[in-house]
C-alpha cells in the first residue's frame, strides 16, 4: 500500500524519515504492526459476528461464563482499537498524502467513526453481571426481562461490520485481486452472514413472546430441543425465506412472525438479484476475448446469411476464424501500441521466438536486425489449397512459414515443398517483377509477410544484409530454373559497382531476363564488393543460408553457399 501511494522506494523512505522527525507517537496507517493488528481485528470480527447472535438467540436465561469470558475479550480487544485510532495516521486519498497531525486525526476521528466504534465495542457483559444476582432472585420476572433487555442491546455490536467492511477494504488493496472476485466473494460471504442472523432471529422473535401456542416452534416441537436441533431448523427456514423457495416447514401464523417473514423475503430476494448480477459480470469479465469471438463470429453467420454465400464458402470462412483467432479475439495492435517500448520489444520477441529459431535468415543476423524485421512482420493463416502467390502476379512481400506446409508450383509440377521454418517470396524484395511461381497451401498454415516498403526502411539501416538477401533470390531462382546464364558485366571500380548494384534494385520496367540477368552477374562480383566495403571498415557476416531438414526435398536440396 506505501508504494501504491507514494510509487517508489526513494519516495517512500522520505516518508519514514518524516513520520520519525514529524511525531514518535503517532502509528502510520502503512506500518507492519497496524497492518498485522488489522488483520488480527479481522479474525476476532468474524468469530465475533457469528457467535454473538447465537449467544443473543439461544443463551439468553441463565449466566454462561465461557459467553462472558469471550465477550469480555474481545469488548476490551475493540476498546484498545479505539484508542489506537486516536495514534493512527489518516490517509487522504484526494491529495495523496499522510495526515500525521495527532490534533487532526483525534478530530477526524471523532467527527467520523469514533460514536459507531463505541456503541458496538462497549461491555455491555458488565451490566448482565450486574443484574444476576441469587439463584432465588434471578428467576423472577424483572430480572429475566432485564437480563434479556441487556441481552438485546448487545446486538449493537454487530455495528462491528462497519469495522469489518473497512478492513477488508485495505486487504483488497493489497492484494490486488481482481474487483469482479473481490464482490463475489464479499457478496457470497454476506448473504451467508445475513442468513446465519435471520435463522437466530427466527428463534429470537418467538423466545420474546415466551413461545405462543400458534408459533412455528411450538408446532415444530422444538421448545424443547437441543440447541444444535433448534438452530438448524431455524438456519433451513431462514434460507429459504432468502432465497424465496419458502417458508419452511411452516408459514407463520401470527403477526410477528409474518412481518418477519416479510422482510426476511425481501432482503433475501434483494441480496439475491445483486449476487445474480455480480456473478454475470465476473463470468464476462473472466472470458472477455472469448465473448468477443462468439460476438464476432455471430456477425459473420448474420453476413454469410444475408449474403447467401455457398455453404463451402461458408465453411471455410468459419474454419479461417477458428485457425486465426483460436476462439480468442482481442485488438492486439492496439493492445501493443499501449506498452512502452521496451515490453513491446519483449512481447514481440516472445510471439515471434519460434519463427526466429527455425528461419536461418533471421536467427543468424545481428539481433538488432532481427528485431527491427520481426517488428514489421504482418500474420496471416490460409487454408488448404489457398494460393498464397499466383504466377505471373505482382509481388511486393515475403513469406515466412511459422507452421503449416505449402507447394511451390512452376508450370503446373510441383518443383519444392516447404514446412515449417522455411520461407519464399523474397526475390520480390529485391526486384519489382511478376512472381515466376505458384505457392499454394497444402495444410493450414500459418505465415508471417514482409512487405518491401517495411523491409526497405530496415535495409536503411543495415545496407549490408541486402547482400545475404541477393544470394537468397539466386539460389531460389536457380533452383526453380528461372535464372538466365548471362554473362557478368565488367566492374573495374567501385563507381561501377555500386551504380550497376543501384540499377539491380531500381524497379524499372526493364524486361525480366535482362534484370535477372544482371541480378545473376552481379553475385558473381560479390568478392569485389567486399573487398571494396572492408577498405572502408565494413565487414560482412559469414552467410549461410539452407532449408530444414525437414522440408527438403529431391528436387531442392542446395549446398549451403558460404561468402
Amino acid at each position: 500500500m506505501g508504494m501504491k501511494m507514494f510509487r517508489s522506494h526513494r519516495a517512500l523512505e522520505e516518508e519514514q524519515k518524516r513520520q520519525e522527525a514529524t511525531n514518535k507517537f503517532v502509528i502510520h496507517p502503512f506500518s507492519s504492526f497496524r497492518w498485522y493488528w488489522d488483520m488480527f481485528l479481522v479474525l476476532l470480527l468474524i468469530v465475533t459476528l457469528i457467535l454473538l447472535p447465537v449467544n443473543i438467540a439461544f443463551f439468553s436465561d441463565g449466566f454462561n461464563l465461557e459467553w462472558v469470558i469471550i465477550n469480555c475479550i474481545t469488548d476490551t480487544v475493540f476498546m484498545i482499537d479505539i484508542l489506537l485510532n486516536f495514534f493512527t495516521g489518516i490517509v487522504h486519498h484526494q491529495n495523496e498524502e499522510i495526515i500525521l497531525s495527532r490534533q487532526t486525526i483525534a478530530c477526524s476521528y471523532l467527527k467520523g467513526w469514533f460514536v459507531l466504534d463505541l456503541l458496538s465495542s462497549f461491555p455491555f457483559d458488565y451490566l448482565y453481571i450486574g443484574f444476576k444476582g441469587d439463584s432465588d432472585y434471578n428467576q423472577t420476572a424483572l430480572t429475566l426481562r432485564a437480563l434479556r433487555l441487556t441481552k438485546v442491546i448487545s446486538l449493537l455490536r454487530l455495528l462491528r461490520l462497519s469495522r469489518l467492511l473497512r478492513y477488508v477494504h485495505r486487504l483488497e488493496e493489497v492484494l490486488q485481486i481482481e474487483s469482479a472476485v473481490i464482490r463475489i466473494i464479499n457478496l457470497v460471504l454476506v448473504i451467508l452472514m445475513l442468513t446465519h442472523w435471520n435463522g437466530c432471529i427466527q428463534f429470537l422473535i418467538p423466545f420474546l413472546m415466551e413461545f405462543p401456542s400458534d408459533s412455528w416452534l411450538v408446532r415444530d416441537d422444538l421448545v424443547n430441543a437441543t440447541k444444535w436441533e433448534q438452530y438448524s431448523w431455524c438456519f433451513f427456514k431462514a434460507i429459504s425465506q432468502t432465497l424465496s423457495i419458502g417458508f419452511g416447514k411452516y408459514p407463520p401464523d401470527n403477526i410477528a412472525e409474518m412481518w418477519a417473514t416479510t422482510l426476511s423475503m425481501m432482503v433475501g430476494a434483494t441480496f439475491y438479484a445483486l449476487f445474480i448480477g455480480h456473478m454475470s459480470t465476473l463470468l464476462l469479465s473472466i472470458d472477455a476475448s472469448g465473448r468477443f469471438y462468439n460476438e464476432r463470429i455471430n456477425q459473420v453467420k448474420e453476413y454469410m446469411r444475408y449474403r447467401k454465400l455457398p455453404i463451402e464458402t461458408q465453411r471455410r470462412i468459419l474454419d479461417y476464424y477458428e485457425s486465426r483467432y483460436q476462439r480468442h479475439y482481442f485488438d492486439e495492435e492496439s493492445i501493443l501500441h499501449e506498452q512502452n517500448h521496451p515490453l513491446r520489444k519483449e512481447i514481440i520477441q516472445m510471439n515471434c521466438k519460434q519463427l526466429v529459431g527455425k528461419v536461418d535468415f533471421l536467427s543468424q543476423a545481428s539481433p538488432d536486425f532481427t528485431y527491427d524485421v520481426i517488428k514489421k512482420l504482418h500474420y496471416e493463416v490460409y487454408l488448404p489449397d489457398d494460393h498464397i502467390v499466383k504466377v505471373g502476379g505482382r509481388g511486393d512481400r515475403m513469406y515466412f512459414i511459422e507452421h503449416g506446409i505449402v507447394d511451390v508450383l512452376v508450370g503446373g509440377e510441383v518443383v519444392a515443398q516447404l514446412a515449417d521454418g522455411d520461407h519464399f517470396g523474397e526475390i520480390a524484395l529485391l526486384v519489382d517483377d511478376r512472381r515466376v511461381a505458384s505457392v499454394v497451401a497444402v495444410a493450414t498454415s500459418y505465415v508471417f509477410y514482409l512487405k518491401r516498403a517495411d523491409f526497405e526502411d530496415v535495409l536503411a539501416d543495415y545496407p549490408e544484409m541486402r547482400a545475404q538477401m541477393e544470394v537468397v533470390a539466386r539460389e531460389r531462382l536457380t533452383k526453380i530454373g528461372k535464372l538466365p546464364n548471362v554473362a557478368p558485366p565488367a566492374a573495374d571500380n567501385n563507381d561501377t559497382a555500386s551504380t550497376t548494384s543501384s540499377m539491380r534494385f531500381r524497379g524499372t520496367l526493364e524486361p525480366q531476363s535482362q534484370r535477372l540477368g544482371e541480378l545473376s552477374s552481379l553475385i558473381d562480383e560479390e568478392d569485389e564488393l567486399v573487398m571494396n566495403q572492408a577498405s572502408h571498415n565494413r565487414v560482412l557476416p559469414p552467410i549461410i543460408v539452407r532449408h530444414t531438414e525437414e522440408s527438403q526435398t529431391v528436387n531442392e536440396v542446395t549446398p549451403p553457399v558460404d561468402n
